[in-house]
């Protein structure tokens, strides 16, 4: 079994999320620019994406504490090969497009976003609080593509998919 670093996933969420923070202090029409060749999303866009997929990681993670909730399922493996693009850290890109709800709206609201953004920062400190906690929950929640992950492989998906799209945004930038 592919084994994960927790403890490294979030000190990588960390400064991600102070590059994103970064990149809030740039003039608008930066982060706004769009550049189809590179993506169908501009910068902002991709840290709305992050931010609401985070969101339900951040609740994922709580569930899992919890031992309950609606999407908690006793056992499963994740589909064949995501364990080892987890591992990778290389979300290969164009390969799957993002579900209607962690979808960003064509214009973003600042407010709403720095709020987003709150949140996810919330939801990670407070996993860093339980990470012993994280580490033997034994329930999984499936992800619409990867399958069921456990607590720790959330916080790898969390990790590696933030990367992947800052690392689009960096490009647009």
């Amino acid at each position: 079994m592919t084994r994960f670093d927790p403890r490294a996933d979030l000190a990588q969420l960390d400064t991600l999320y102070a590059e994103i923070r970064s990149w809030l202090a740039l003039p608008r029409e930066r982060v706004l620019r769009v550049a189809p060749a590179l993506s169908g999303w501009n910068a902002e866009q991709h840290v709305v994406h992050c931010s609401l997929a985070n969101e339900l990681v951040g609740r994922n993670l709580k569930n899992l504490l919890k031992g309950s909730g609606m999407l908690v399922v006793d056992t499963g493996e994740p589909i064949e090969g995501a364990l080892e693009i987890l591992a990778s850290g290389c979300i290969p890109r164009g390969t799957a497009q993002a579900p209607r709800i962690v979808r960003p709206p064509e214009l973003v609201e600042r407010a709403y976003l720095l709020e987003w953004l709150d949140g996810n920062e919330r939801e990670f400190a407070e996993a860093k609080q339980r990470l012993d906690e994280l580490l033997d929950a034994p329930k999984r929640i499936p992800h619409q593509i990867l399958g069921p992950l456990t607590a720790v492989q959330w916080l790898r998906f969390a990790a590696v998919h933030t990367a992947h799209h800052m690392s689009i945004a960096r490009e647009l930038l």
